[in-house]
């Protein structure tokens, strides 16, 4: 089985916020989802998912060789926000597909910045180290998302990589509708979603 491309419509603001002030209940559920994951697998790694969860949350020194499980919390905690998932995979060549997708798009019109080997790599997380191993972790601020649906709906008939146009389509138009509708909320605004994206 290849690797996954996951991207998530979420709002970072209002995880950090709810990072900082968990609702009741939120720490004790990440943990227990965190031990099933540590009793299933033996991560290679000098943390625990429920140490990683226990430093995310205690704001804690942070490990900088276990990113990977760091961004593994992330993840499931992203899931299980208010998030929309959108999965595109499991990719038979992972990267070289990605990367190969990247150069057709810039060929094509897309900034480079607002293609997938630039905007995956670039960890929204401030704090947290980056992934040596799978999964990285990857950001599209919601400021960008004009420009984003803009050049990819130019793109979508011509490129060979175009289910992946698509998803990534799919999961801007869902950033800017909600965007439009927390924009425009009476006791407003509310904070606006970006693009959170997991290869791996």
């Amino acid at each position: 089985m290849g690797s996954q491309f996951t991207i998530y419509s979420v709002s970072i603001e209002k995880m950090a916020a709810s990072i900082r002030r968990p609702a009741p209940g939120t720490v004790e559920t990440s943990r227990q989802r965190a031990a099933a994951v540590d009793a299933r697998w033996e991560l290679e790694a000098s943390r625990t998912m429920v140490e990683a969860v226990d430093d995310i949350f205690g704001d804690r020194p942070k490990d900088p060789e276990a990113g990977h499980v760091y961004a593994l919390v992330w993840q499931d905690l992203i899931e299980y926000d208010e998030s929309t998932r959108f999965d595109f995979g499991p990719l038979r060549l992972g990267a070289q597909y990605l990367r190969e997708a990247s150069e057709e798009f810039e060929s094509a019109g897309v900034p480079r910045e607002l293609t997938p080997v630039r905007f995956m790599y670039d960890h929204p997380f401030a704090g947290t180290p980056l992934s040596r191993h799978m999964p990285v972790i990857g950001h599209v601020p919601a400021a960008r998302m004009p420009r984003m649906r803009q050049v990819y709906g130019g793109i979508v008939d011509q490129v060979v990589a175009a289910d992946l146009v698509k998803v990534l389509l799919a999961a801007v138009d869902e950033t800017l509708d909600f965007n439009a509708f927390a924009r425009e909320v009476p006791d407003g605004p509310l904070p606006l979603r970006d693009l959170v994206t997991f290869y791996g």
